[in-house]
């Protein structure tokens, strides 16, 4: 199912700027250093907020709970920048049928299986939030990538500012050793839904296996960027985090064909290195 949740959680979030002009001219090493650390604080944002889903996803749906058959959609909410609490929500956005928590620190979680009314502003989020994903609507759609088959559109709606957030479509796939790279794209919009930026990463699906057909285990992860998305993409990042390190693999690399470089993503150190290429 789609999913929609804005956190602001206690992290640093460069809004990178500078990567609407990549296509224009190339950045020195000071400026591509500086692009490439505002890549990685986006990155753990996304990925962030897609574990929280997936953990309180799955505190909801393993309770079995009857609100289940119910719910139309949830609301994360964090006051301390540790403690995620979800709240699921009927269908006439009236009630709370189901709430669990997630310390991302600690991994620990709870639940609370009970029917409550929404106070107004948990109303008034769910709206803003509803606001916030509808704005894809007003985009081009030949602007926007398919869907695969056997995948599926996670959205992700961050606040990078006051007023001011930016919501990520990236895909997820129940596909066992796949990591789903591709078809992605981000736009930034106020709380109304007015659009103010938009940006495409990849155009096509590029899926990454975990393992050869042999059976041998795959160590790092290589696929190559154009013009579109010249420097490793945040949902690259994000993605690799989830599907392809917590699965032992040991790193990502994009080659770009407009800085005729390597990028290579260590998780170990959580930096970008650039590897020059021989002309």
């Amino acid at each position: 199912m789609k999913r929609v949740f804005t956190i602001l959680l206690c992290c640093w979030l460069f809004i990178p700027a500078l990567r609407a002009q990549q296509t224009a001219s190339l950045l020195d090493a000071a400026d591509l250093k500086a692009a490439n650390d505002s890549i990685l604080a986006e990155a753990y944002q996304l990925y962030l907020h897609e574990k929280v889903a997936w953990v309180l996803e799955d505190v909801f749906y393993g309770s079995k709970s009857s609100a289940i058959n119910m719910f139309d959609g949830w609301l994360p909410i964090t006051e301390d920048g540790i403690t995620v609490k979800g709240i699921f929500y009927n269908k006439e956005k009236t009630q709370a049928l189901f709430e669990a928590n997630f310390n991302i620190q600690t991994g620990e979680t709870s639940a609370k299986d009970a029917v409550r009314d929404l106070t107004k502003e948990e109303i008034d989020e769910i709206n803003e939030h509803l606001r916030i994903i509808d704005a894809v609507k007003s985009l081009d759609a030949e602007d926007l990538p398919y869907c695969p088959e056997g995948c599926t559109f996670n959205v992700d709606a961050v606040s990078i500012g006051e007023n001011l957030h930016r919501v990520y479509y990236i895909l997820g796939t129940s596909q066992h050793g796949i990591i789903p790279f591709g078809c992605d794209f981000s736009y930034d919009c106020d709380s109304e839904g007015n659009i103010k930026a938009f940006r495409r990463y990849h155009k096509t699906y590029i899926p990454a296996v975990l393992k050869m057909e042999d059976g041998s285990a795959v160590r790092e992860i290589f696929h190559s960027h154009l013009s579109i998305c010249p420097l490793m993409a945040p949902t690259d990042i994000a993605l690799f985090l989830l599907y392809g390190y917590e699965a032992g693999l040991s790193g990502f690399n994009v080659l770009s064909t407009v800085y005729h470089c390597l990028f290579a993503f260590d998780p170990e150190t959580y930096e970008i290195k650039v590897v020059q290429m021989a002309n």
